[in-house]
């Protein structure tokens, strides 16, 4: 009956009971969840989108011009055989359109049942940005812009606009009638 001392059933269990009290504290941090995004600069302003549509970054190729498309299709281009057209978003979006320099680059765009490649004044990177920062568009946003935007983040001083960028694959503006 000594070792029946020794087993004391009620401290073992006050004891489970506080180590699991106290694991559940220490997980009640909440995971902040982030939403990867491709950064890039259009009239002087950052704009980001997810990076699970963008298939890659190149430098501006030599555009071909097609007569009698869309203004907002400025060529198409040849990458490893496939015909892409590029896009110049930036009147879609009421921003003004200043010739493209020496960091332009095309994000390559793979949609529903096609690529494309929409032409940026430079690529800043890909960066993580935190869901629960994003904001409501701000009203001295251009209403035609508005609606092609899912929110904007400022981190660090620096403000970002998140595109929703299967509305605007699908805009009327740049959907070729057949």
């Amino acid at each position: 009956m000594a070792d029946a001392k020794s087993y004391d059933i009620r401290s073992i269990l006050e004891e489970m009971r506080q180590e699991y009290w106290q694991g559940l504290s220490a997980k009640t941090e909440v995971q902040e969840e982030f939403l990867e995004c491709i950064t890039f600069t259009l009239g002087g302003e950052t704009y980001a989108f997810a990076t699970g549509f963008a298939a890659e970054v190149i430098r501006l190729p030599k555009l071909v011009r097609v007569p009698g498309v869309q203004e907002l299709i400025v060529g198409i281009f040849n990458l490893r055989g496939e015909i892409i057209a590029a896009m110049d978003i930036r009147p879609l979006l009421g921003i003004s359109s200043p010739p493209l320099g020496a960091a332009a680059r095309v994000i390559v765009i793979k949609g529903e049942g096609f690529t494309t490649g929409i032409l940026t004044e430079a690529v800043l990177g890909v960066h993580p940005f935190p869901l629960g920062m994003f904001e409501p568009v701000v009203k001295s946003v251009a209403p035609a812009a508005r609606e092609f935007l899912r929110g904007q983040l400022n981190r660090d001083g620096e403000m970002s606009m998140l595109l929703d960028i299967e509305r605007l694959l699908a805009a009327p503006q740049l959907v070729v009638n057949h």
